[in-house]
């Protein structure tokens, strides 16, 4: 589920908790556990597990980000 919200350039998107995002600034994708409005970032976690980190560059997942994504929870089943 997305959120628009107006920005200072524009419309941002607001990933909310449990949703996909690309990390277009490391290249990953990750699952959103929180937004945080000061700083306009979202923490992520990553697929595999281990540490979370925050990003002010991102945008949702392509249908490749979504297939990748089900590929990695499918290899940790």
């Amino acid at each position: 589920m997305w959120a628009v919200v107006p920005g200072p350039v524009g419309p941002s998107w607001i990933p909310a908790p449990g949703t996909l995002v690309k990390d277009t600034a490391r290249g990953q994708l990750g699952e959103t556990v929180a937004w945080d409005a000061d700083t306009r970032t979202v923490t992520l976690a990553p697929l595999t597990g281990g540490q979370t980190w925050q990003t002010a560059v991102f945008r949702p997942p392509n249908e490749l980000d979504q297939l990748r994504a089900r590929i990695v929870k499918a290899g940790r089943q």
